[in-house]
């Protein structure tokens, strides 16, 4: 087994916070620009699914009946609106334009949580947990690049959103797996 797939053995929840010291690269300042250009592309995306996770967490604050479950999904909305925030400073600071919102991801959500009743709670939350786990490994992934090419400042904001996107992951886990309980 190599180093890079003992690495993938080890659960996110394990990987260390900061990302490891790295000798920045040197980069010419078009190459920097570039560079940045193209993980602000990449940023873009993940804005797009901050803000389906938001639009998420703000459905399921106005429609779940349990109100531990309720307190949570507001919780976590009310998190949401200033991760989406931050996540669209980022893009501004490297020269990009950032969506505001979009009408496809609140669409999908609210018919996630309205179906609910038919594919699950449990279901509606695991794909929430999923949600944040892919966004924190994501952060976690620009986080190391900016680091990489001489961004700390940037690569720490990262290091931030990635462990701000665990923690919610486990949050919404923590539901999944006693949710699987009660079922038995």
């Amino acid at each position: 087994m190599s180093e890079a797939d003992a690495a993938d053995e080890v659960p996110l929840e394990q990987r260390p916070l900061a990302p490891e010291p790295l000798e920045p690269q040197q980069l010419t300042p078009a190459e920097r620009r570039r560079a940045l250009r193209s993980l602000m592309l990449d940023a873009r995306i993940a804005l797009l699914s901050e803000i389906g996770a938001r639009a998420l967490t703000d459905h399921l604050a106005r429609r779940v009946r349990d109100v531990e479950l309720r307190r949570l999904a507001v919780g976590l909305n009310e998190e949401g609106v200033a991760l989406v925030a931050e996540v669209q400073q980022l893009i501004r600071d490297m020269g990009g334009s950032p969506r505001r919102t979009s009408l496809r991801r609140r669409a999908l959500a609210r018919i996630l949580v309205t179906s609910r009743h038919v594919v699950g709670l449990r279901t509606v939350l695991r794909l929430l947990q999923h949600q944040e786990e892919t966004l924190s490994r994501w952060y976690g992934e620009y986080a190391v690049f900016l680091a990489r090419i001489g961004e700390p400042v940037r690569a720490t904001s990262f290091e931030v959103l990635r462990a701000t996107k665990l923690r919610r992951a486990q949050a919404v886990g923590t539901w999944v797996s006693n949710m699987a309980r009660r079922m038995r």
